[in-house]
């Protein structure tokens, strides 16, 4: 009897730890069903952060990169303005200096004057004369934009054909020498010959105190040259020396 009660507390205790066991079992497996999961979505979660942390260094510098070239086009930029304003500026200059210019171009101001003299009846240069054109062509050996009036004179007041052709060569002859020996070109030379002689502005004073002695004297055989400069290119005029010779500022 004893045995059987003994027998029967041993499969008590058996059948208890049994279900101890079991239950334990049995706790293990469903929390580790629900652990599982949620180890597998933490998981996800830090790939995903990862990724996120990954993608927005990369927009992070994609915006550095964005923002250097804007600023690099910007500064482009108003490089580009500032030499386009610049561009403006000298457009503007030589647009006005052009029409300055044009507004110029058939403006011509006497800056210098001289007077050769010939032997009565001859059109041939003295020595005096050469001299005198020599001086006067000094200056303008550097000059531009200038043309030489060369106007000739007869012997006489009388207008005949002798005295027009003789003013003709003389006026001629001036200019030939000028182009020869000074290099003067032809283009900027313009030769005519007044036959009937008028008197000069430099004897005005002697022909008023002529007058007032019952005479009238004048300056025949004669050639004037008149020095003209462009206001385009205007440049003042050296002092030249010699009779018969006067300069303007």
């Amino acid at each position: 009897m004893y045995k059987v009660v003994c027998v029967a507390l041993l499969m008590s205790i058996v059948v208890v730890l049994e279900s101890g066991c079991a239950t334990k079992k049995y706790v293990r497996n469903r929390v580790a069903e629900r652990v599982a999961p949620l180890e597998n979505r933490t998981g996800e979660l830090e790939e995903t952060s990862r990724r996120n942390t990954q993608q927005i260094g990369e927009l992070k510098a994609g915006v550095d990169d964005v923002r250097i070239r804007t600023d690099r086009a910007q500064a482009t930029a108003d490089r580009a303005s500032s030499s386009a304003e610049q561009a403006n500026t000298r457009v503007s200059g030589v647009e006005r200096s052009v029409e300055d210019l044009r507004a110029n171009l058939d403006k011509y101001t006497e800056q210098a004057t001289s007077m050769v003299f010939f032997r009565p009846g001859s059109a041939v240069l003295t020595n005096e004369a050469m001299a005198q054109l020599d001086t006067f062509a000094s200056q303008i050996t550097d000059r531009r934009g200038f043309v030489l009036e060369i106007v000739g004179y007869g012997d006489s007041a009388k207008a005949t054909n002798y005295n027009q052709n003789l003013a003709q060569l003389r006026a001629e002859a001036v200019q030939r020498y000028l182009a020869d020996k000074q290099n003067v070109p032809l283009m900027r030379m313009f030769a005519v010959g007044f036959g009937a002689t008028r008197p000069s502005m430099q004897n005005a004073s002697t022909t008023s105190e002529a007058s007032s002695s019952g005479s009238t004297q004048t300056l025949p055989r004669r050639v004037e040259i008149h020095l003209l400069t462009n206001a385009a290119v205007q440049r003042p005029v050296r002092t030249g020396t010699g009779d018969g010779a006067s300069q303007n500022p």
